[in-house]
């Protein structure tokens, strides 16, 4: 049962406004009513904002629905929570999540930006944009931040937020606070390519399709993800980030970074194909309506290995878990060196709570219990057949000297 409808609200207005009700819109407001916080959507699209309300689950006893409001030009519904404890003196804030370009962005934020007060802190959900591309059309940047929510949404703990060149501590604890408040865990990033989850992920999903291409099979793929301790199969993670938003993210990457990835036109090919993913019903595997993935590969994904197939290659278990795991090591090591993370512990928050990897085990301990000398065996072994593979001098030189997660840290220190 929903809670009814009333076109003027009992209370104060909600301080949070959530723009954009699509598919990461939906789930942001599941999170903050999940959280029991008073909040407005907005989207321009009134079947997309009806819809985000309906498949909200809510108590009619607690929470109230207010139709008829508008931000802006924008329609929006309010959600009002009799149980909301947050305190009303606390900074209005704006999260959007509408589609990700640059130039969309910058025109919402330059426009909105007169509809609300000097003390409202915006908030981008960009997984791929620079933060101060995008503050760089609004008059005051100091209190414009990023804040990236990783799906599902549901079942992942951490938030990144990522503060841009002129980012002020203001707008930083106002940021902090509302992810606490949402009982997720914030994860402080500058504004750099990928920050750090994507920055992350980039190398592993790439070296997963790279393998899909060179005659492993997505079982085999999946078993050694499983293996690293990630919860599902990279295949099925590019299906359920969408294969469009993995092609931006990727390509930022390899813009950032082309010296350190070879990009797979999988990519490109399943985007071109119209396999957008999970929450269209198909990607590189199929889905059915309740979201169940096929037991194998879609056809159209074998017909575009077949179109992109390289040169096969004979690798054991272990060394499939190598060629996923390893990249991703290194770019943490490069991101390390190059001061974009203030503590090592911070890969942990990223990998557990952004990309749900094993909550049993530390991820910097996979690579300890691995032992530097098997990841510079595989390095000096695989760094000819893949960019990603390959670790600079002063990496390579840590590594010979200390245990992987002590590497991280004397690489941090220099």
């Amino acid at each position: 049962m929903k809670p009814p409808s009333f076109d003027q609200p009992l209370g104060p207005d909600p301080r949070i406004t959530l723009v954009g009700a699509g598919v990461v819109g939906q789930a942001i407001l599941r999170a903050h009513v999940a959280a029991g916080l008073s909040v407005r959507i907005c989207d321009q699209d009134a079947a997309s904002l009806n819809r985000a309300i309906e498949i909200v689950d809510m108590n009619p006893e607690h929470w109230q629905i207010i139709r008829g409001k508008e931000f802006g030009d924008l329609p929006c519904i309010e959600l009002v929570s009799s149980r909301d404890r947050t305190e009303s003196t606390l900074s209005r804030i704006v999260i959007e999540s509408i589609p990700e370009r640059l130039d969309v962005k910058r025109s919402f934020f330059a426009e909105i930006e007169s509809h609300v007060d000097n003390n409202t802190v915006l908030c981008t959900n960009t997984s791929t944009l620079r933060i101060g591309e995008i503050a760089s059309a609004i008059s005051d940047p100091t209190r414009f931040c990023g804040m990236h929510f990783f799906m599902p949404v549901e079942n992942r703990n951490a938030v990144e937020l990522i503060c841009g060149d002129r980012t002020s501590d203001a707008c930083l604890a106002v940021a902090t606070q509302h992810i606490r408040n949402l009982r997720k865990v914030p994860l402080v990033v500058r504004d750099t390519p990928g920050f750090i989850v994507n920055r992350l992920l980039s190398p592993y999903l790439n070296e997963s399709l790279q393998l899909l291409c060179r005659g492993i099979s997505a079982e085999r793929i999946e078993a050694a993800a499983l293996n690293y301790g990630m919860p599902i199969s990279p295949l099925e993670l590019i299906d359920n980030i969408g294969t469009r938003t993995m092609f931006d993210a990727g390509r930022v990457y390899w813009q950032s970074f082309p010296d350190r990835i070879d990009p797979s036109p999988m990519l490109a090919g399943l985007v071109k194909s119209k396999r957008a993913g999970k929450y269209v019903g198909t990607g590189i595997y199929d889905y059915d309506r309740s979201g169940n993935r096929s037991a194998e590969i879609a056809e159209i994904t074998k017909t575009l290995i077949h179109r992109y197939r390289l040169d096969d290659v004979e690798l054991t278990d272990q060394e499939i878990t190598d060629r996923l795991s390893i990249p991703m090591w290194i770019e943490a090591a490069i991101a390390t060196k190059e001061g974009t993370v203030n503590d090592i512990e911070q890969f942990d928050t990223a990998m557990r709570g952004g990309l749900g990897y094993a909550p049993e085990q530390s991820w910097l301990d996979f690579f300890d219990h691995l032992g530097s000398n098997h990841i510079l065996n595989a390095i000096s072994r695989w760094s000819k057949h893949s960019k990603a593979m390959v670790a600079p001098e002063a990496i390579a030189a840590a590594l010979s000297n200390f245990e992987p997660s002590r590497a991280l840290h004397e690489l941090r220190t220099q």
